[in-house]
């Protein structure tokens, strides 16, 4: 099971946000799951995989200082184009902010791998080939700062992805996540759970992997 987070921070006004408390309930209730890396999962019985797009900076202050603590292994996807700058291009969602270069050195520090979320958060079927080669390379700076593990997995932006996408990305990255869309056999559309302030894994949860979906 792949679990999708967006925001941690003490309130949650949206549904694309969850509270500390709220994170370390579901942690304590997905006990007895191995929680690992993307590069290792291949149980979708018996593995989590934490995930947080777009790379806000609240996850930093909020998420990462409890998951260093516990030892759980995380990936966060990074919008190359957006580090340290505000979400103001978003009217639904409270203003926010992007991590910053030293929120991403924190987030490598405390176990977590850094990893692909597109240039500018496009919607990739839309764009002609060359558009989409920019969209899905990392910044040489980035390269050079983070090497791998970091920057070896790509999530589609609102997960929104079809063959040729699959296509670019599986010459650029060892694997790639979606949302609801993908497909439990192939590494490159990879489903994920939303995870949202109310989500309880209290009872035996089955993925929509796990299903066949």
């Amino acid at each position: 099971m792949i679990l999708m987070y967006h925001k941690v921070d003490l309130i949650a006004p949206t549904m694309w946000w969850v509270t500390p408390r709220a994170l370390r309930r579901q942690l304590r209730e997905l006990d007895g799951r191995e929680f690992v890396h993307l590069d290792d999962y291949d149980s979708p019985s018996t593995q989590v995989v934490l995930t947080f797009d777009d790379a806000y900076e609240n996850v930093a202050r909020h998420a990462v200082p409890a998951l260093r603590r516990a030892a759980v292994p995380f990936e966060v996807f990074v919008i190359g184009g957006r580090i340290g700058a505000w979400n103001d291009d978003d009217a639904s969602e409270p203003l926010t902010r992007f991590m910053s270069l030293g929120h991403l050195d924190r987030v490598v520090e405390a176990g977590g791998r850094l990893q692909w979320h597109s240039r500018t958060h496009r919607d990739l079927p839309t764009l002609d080939d060359a558009e989409l080669a920019t969209e899905l390379t990392v910044q040489p700076r980035l390269r050079e700062r983070y090497a791998a593990p970091h920057f070896t997995w790509l999530s589609y932006p609102s997960g929104a992805h079809d063959a040729r996408v699959v296509k670019a990305a599986r010459e650029r990255f060892g694997g790639a996540v979606s949302v609801i869309e993908g497909r439990p056999d192939d590494r490159w559309q990879l489903n994920r759970v939303t995870v949202e302030e109310g989500t309880s894994f209290a009872t035996p949860y089955r993925s929509a992997q796990e299903v066949g979906a």
